[in-house]
């Protein structure tokens, strides 16, 4: 792949991984104020960043074929890193969806969304009835019955803004050339 084009991929990703560390500070804050809608909208700004990053690192249909393998290996991730699996992000960003497949199969039609209470105060609820939540305890996004940790995303995601930071400080032209 062509070295600029890399070059830009990093700078990209460099620039998501920051957005991403933001929205965990913002997070921490809005959860320490008790600010829901800080709260969520950054854990929704967080969700997107985190979804580039991913498409940055596993493109799903690249112009160029090698594009996502050269970028992960330039930045030295591995096939296992937490970022990898967007099924968790898809699912919450397409709340849509979820919500159009809960209104045709929800028996009870409680809906809950958006909760941060510990999951006892739920449980008298069906899991196909809790949307987005957030399991402090757990420091664990919920939706439905699925848990996405997100101490892994937050160690990833700063081990790749540190790795992206390093190739930016490298030469942008090949001076033996």
């Amino acid at each position: 792949m062509d070295r600029s084009l890399l070059r830009q991929l990093q700078r990209e990703v460099e620039r998501q991984s920051a957005f991403a560390m933001i929205a965990f500070q913002d997070i921490e804050e809005a959860s320490a104020n008790g600010d829901g809608k800080l709260f969520w909208y950054s854990v929704q700004g967080l969700l997107v960043s985190v979804e580039r990053l991913s498409f940055l690192l596993w493109p799903s249909d690249p112009k160029i074929p090698d594009r996502g393998e050269v970028l992960r290996e330039s930045l030295g991730i591995g096939g296992d890193s937490p970022l990898k699996n967007r099924n968790f992000t898809d699912r919450f960003l397409r709340f849509d969806e979820q919500l159009e497949e809960w209104h045709l199969d929800s028996e009870q039609r409680r809906f809950f969304d958006s909760y941060t209470e510990p999951l006892d105060v739920l449980a008298e609820t069906t899991a196909s009835d809790r949307f987005r939540g957030y399991d402090i305890d757990k420091n664990a996004l919920l939706f439905h019955e699925e848990l996405h940790y997100l101490d892994p995303i937050s160690t990833a995601v700063e081990e790749i803004h540190r790795r992206a930071e390093e190739e930016m400080t490298k030469p942008r032209f090949d001076l033996d050339g």
